[in-house]
């Protein structure tokens, strides 16, 4: 091998090992902790809870709507159509012990999706066209669940010392919200997972 052709293959494999060396610019620190509450979910009237506790599936009915009463809220509004509410008593036995809130958080991503027109809103799925699902939280407020935004409530402790029994109440009201598009008869279903933190 020549002088040249060794030089030009050490300057070659000079460079490949000096371009893999990575300068750190920062950093993220993450910090948490795993803990053991958990809580099995009951619904009240207009809804049920199926499944297994840190698995169940709320099935609510949201009834046949009208287009027309749809149309009618129309123009931008949030105004909510068909809607039930939704009341959570979650039971989390003694697993709360130090605990004061309970928050659902939302994962429209893992469900059927983030509405395209208005992102605040489920997207339905089956056919009907020009409206979402809203979730609304005790107050009336719409949630964002694209924003991460969640529902929250107080774990309150009952029972004797030794023997305290944590329990909350998450109130939620769900229904068809017109997101701008034309709306259209069909199915409207959706599918919203969600996840239950504490604090």
């Amino acid at each position: 091998m020549s002088k040249l052709l060794k030089s030009i293959v050490s300057m070659a494999i000079a460079g490949a090992v000096s371009t893999s060396a990575l300068a750190a610019d920062g950093t993220i620190d993450f910090k948490g902790e795993i803990i053991a509450a958990s809580c099995a979910i009951s619904a009240g009237a207009g809804s049920s809870v199926g499944g297994s506790k840190g698995n169940q599936t709320i099935d609510v009915n949201l009834g046949k709507v009208s287009t027309d009463s749809l149309a009618g809220t129309a123009g931008g509004s949030s105004a909510i159509v068909g809607g039930k509410s939704i009341s959570l008593n979650l039971d989390c036995g003694g697993t709360a012990n130090g605990l004061k809130t309970v928050s659902m958080q939302f994962d429209p991503n893992s469900g059927s999706g983030i509405d395209s027109k208005k992102n605040s809103l489920l997207k339905v799925t089956g056919g009907a066209t020009g409206v979402g699902i809203g979730i609304y939280n005790g107050s009336n407020t719409l949630v964002n669940i694209s924003a991460n935004e969640t529902i929250s409530g107080d774990l309150v402790k009952t029972g004797e010392e030794g023997k305290e029994i944590y329990t909350a109440k998450l109130d939620l009201r769900a229904g068809y919200v017109v997101n701008g598009d034309e709306i259209k008869p069909g199915a409207a279903n959706g599918q919203l997972p969600f996840t239950l933190t504490y604090e």
